[in-house]
């Protein structure tokens, strides 16, 4: 007791020292007290209402008068479809009546309440709500609509479910259903997964309470067994289940289950553990006989999640498919099968704007979509195409990217929506026979122009191999001035069937008014421009498409002397956290920043969907595998580099981040890092955007704007 009374005066103020260092010198501010964190809020602020939007809410057509109507802020516009003019004498014209299609009125989304990421729905109704089907203890039970319950299946357990998947297939198959009724509610379909061989992985829950809890998931990693999937069809009346023949393979895929309209099929997915092949499966619900109807293989990978839209008879469906190289739809007969290949199958198609089944036309009918095929890659344009396969045209013409469609009943004319990087949206008609489209209203940018804000710009580089040509997007701050040196923040995400840059206007990121140019590109492996670019990543993720990054970012260090090559930085979540840790250790000579959120630091730490689809397994890519590994490469760290995660993550396990951290601690190399105790993969803390803007604003703007 006297030693202590001794000590405390000395330890009081050690403690206060401490105290008072610590306060001094922390390594993060809340984000309101980051340099010019008041110019970003204001800007973000600002950005909502620099310009007035422009569109429409209707659009009805006369074709015996020719006329077009459309509505725009209340008010009708008449166009005369045959000189693509507006009618300035149609105050006394009668608008039409609104009609079921291409009237632009029946286009509001509903919202749909599903079950949690990578999760399956636990209660599924019958269409006409005579039943519900119920996943309960890893069983299934049917209730009627007197509450009465029916036990479908009695021996489920932990590792043998019926009615669910598993968190894999939800998260990587978007199966977010695992039981289905048949639309004349006389068949249930379900589950039957099988996880008895699949590796546990275990969280920590409640790592700010009391006591943890553990949280186990059935998670398979590359080259650990995948879970086992089959499907029961159950016969409301007999009472009677029987098993689907899904194939003597059990390591494969299935999902995407339905029934057709007609209730006479069921139709399910199937797709090698490789992912090469994918097949549609023809089932009979009554006796679980099945047959292929489909069948496509790609040397690389397999596009997952087709197109599937069912035609009014309920045996025709339009699919979409990329056996040209490119997404092109196809119509098929569910017993007949392929009928016509609907369009030229050379340009990426995006998605289906219209079905028209017409006996009158070739075919049956007529599909509207979009899709590329023009001049420039990135511009969406509106096709039309027969259901014969014949009859192709491009309603809409070069130079903008389209959307918002509305289109005649006889393809006469196209209301859209067009824009560029550098022309804002202007509501425009297409008519066929007149060349220049008639341009209906304009977007206001005047408010954007007094602020002195700046559109961001799109720019496009040759890959370093000179394959490919990649497009990123330059966004300014206002204060923007060629006569200074600015730093680079990449934005990044670059991960496979991802796309973030597009022809569209778009004001600058407000992120910039801290003291940056940001700069997003689209590298290699992103989707949109067709199967030869979204495959040159497969089997090497880390690096052809982190290479582009880096060419990008070079490229443009050679064309504008106002940036400074000395302060590149890079941040992004998720496989945009991977290639953020992964750039500052694979180059170091381009990136000097980075603040990594939630990655990947080694694919084998991944899942097994995911992951194989682009990389295979360890044993078959080992050295790809560590040659975009964060882990293996840690001692390449020479630059500035915070890590972010949560600690119950249970799609990119916190295992990651320890791995790396742990391998830059091994090698007595600085870095930082903040951790969330309650965040999953979406972190939602406070902290974790004042530590991240805090980190790129100290290390890349600095003193030079005010920075302490």
């Amino acid at each position: 007791m006297v030693l202590f009374r001794l000590m405390l005066p000395c330890l009081l103020s050690f403690f206060i020292v401490e105290a008072s260092v610590s306060e001094t010198t922390s390594n993060w501010d809340r984000f309101n007290d980051i340099p010019r964190a008041r110019e970003v809020n204001a800007a973000s602020m600002e950005s909502r209402r620099l310009m007035t939007p422009v569109g429409t809410r209707s659009v009805r057509w006369d074709l015996d008068a020719g006329l077009a109507f459309v509505r725009i802020d209340g008010e009708w516009t008449v166009v005369d479809l045959q000189t693509c003019e507006i009618r300035e004498d149609a105050s006394d014209l009668d608008v039409p009546r609104a009609t079921k299609k291409s009237d632009g009125e029946d286009g509001r989304r509903r919202r749909w309440s599903g079950p949690a990421r990578g999760r399956q729905a636990t209660r599924v109704v019958s269409p006409n709500e005579t039943w519900t089907a119920v996943h309960e203890d890893n069983n299934v039970l049917l209730i009627d609509e007197t509450d009465v319950t029916r036990a479908i299946t009695t021996e489920g357990t932990d590792r043998m479910r019926f009615g669910t998947a598993s968190w894999v297939y939800g998260e990587e198959l978007d199966q977010s259903s695992a039981m289905w009724f048949s639309p004349d509610e006389k068949s249930l379909a379900f589950y039957a997964f099988d996880v008895s061989e699949v590796p546990d992985y275990f969280l920590l829950s409640g790592l700010t309470e009391l006591r943890t809890t553990i949280m186990d998931e059935a998670y398979p990693k590359p080259g650990d067994a995948n879970p086992i999937a089959g499907l029961r069809v159950y016969d409301i009346d007999s009472g009677k289940t029987i098993t689907a023949q899904v194939g003597e393979e059990s390591d494969q895929y299935l999902y995407r289950v339905a029934f057709s309209p007609d209730s006479r099929f069921l139709t399910s997915l199937r797709m090698n553990r490789l992912q090469n092949q994918l097949e549609l499966l023809v089932i009979d619900p009554t006796s679980g006989a099945s047959r292929t109807l489909i069948s496509e293989s790609q040397p690389t990978w397999v596009a997952h999640d087709p197109e599937m839209r069912w035609l009014e008879d309920g045996r025709r469906f339009i699919w979409s498919s990329e056996r040209s190289g490119f997404k092109t739809y196809e119509l098929w007969d569910i017993e007949d099968g392929l009928l016509a290949v609907l369009g030229p199958a050379d340009f990426p198609s995006s998605s289906i704007v219209e079905v028209r089944e017409d006996p009158e036309l070739p075919g049956g009918g007529r599909l509207i979509f979009s899709g590329n095929g023009g001049a420039h890659p990135l511009n969406v344009h509106l096709h039309a195409v027969d259901f014969d396969g014949g009859g192709h045209m491009r309603l809409t013409s070069d130079g903008l990217t389209h959307s918002n469609f509305s289109v005649a009943p006889d393809l006469s004319a196209t209301v859209a929506l067009g824009q560029a990087w550098d022309a804002p949206p202007a509501l425009m008609v297409y008519c066929a026979g007149v060349t220049d489209p008639l341009v209906l209203a304009e977007t206001d940018t005047s408010r954007l122009v007094d602020s002195g804000r700046r559109p961001s710009e799109l720019f496009e580089f040759v890959t370093e191999d000179g394959s490919e040509t990649c497009f990123g997007r330059i966004h300014y701050p206002r204060d923007f001035d060629t006569s200074k040196a600015w730093p680079i923040l990449v934005d990044v995400y670059g991960g496979p069937e991802s796309s973030a840059i597009t022809n569209r206007f778009s004001v600058s990121d407000a992120m910039t008014e801290f003291g940056f140019v940001m700069v997003q590109i689209d590298n290699r492996g992103t989707e949109g421009r067709g199967k030869a670019f979204e495959g040159a990543t497969y089997l090497k993720l880390g690096l052809t498409d982190l290479d582009d990054q880096a060419h990008g970012v070079k490229t443009l260090l050679e064309r504008h002397d106002w940036l400074d090559p000395e302060r590149v930085g890079i941040t992004g979540h998720s496989y945009g956290g991977y290639m953020s840790a992964l750039a500052v250790l694979r180059h170091p000579d381009t990136f000097t920043v980075a603040v990594a959120g939630a990655p990947v630091t080694d694919w084998r730490n991944y899942d097994t969907i995911y992951t194989e689809r682009y990389m295979r397994t360890p044993a078959e890519n080992a050295g790809n595998y560590d040659a975009g590994s964060c882990v293996k490469l840690a001692r390449n760290l020479e630059g500035e580099f915070l890590l972010l995660h949560g600690m119950v993550d249970d799609n990119v396990h916190p295992s990651n981040a320890w791995q790396l951290a742990s391998a830059l601690q091994s090698l007595d190399i600085p870095f930082e890092m903040q951790f969330f105790p309650d965040s999953a993969h979406g972190i939602y803390s406070p902290a974790f955007r004042s530590a991240k803007w805090s980190f790129l604003v100290d290390h890349l703007v600095g003193s030079e704007q005010g920075a302490p």
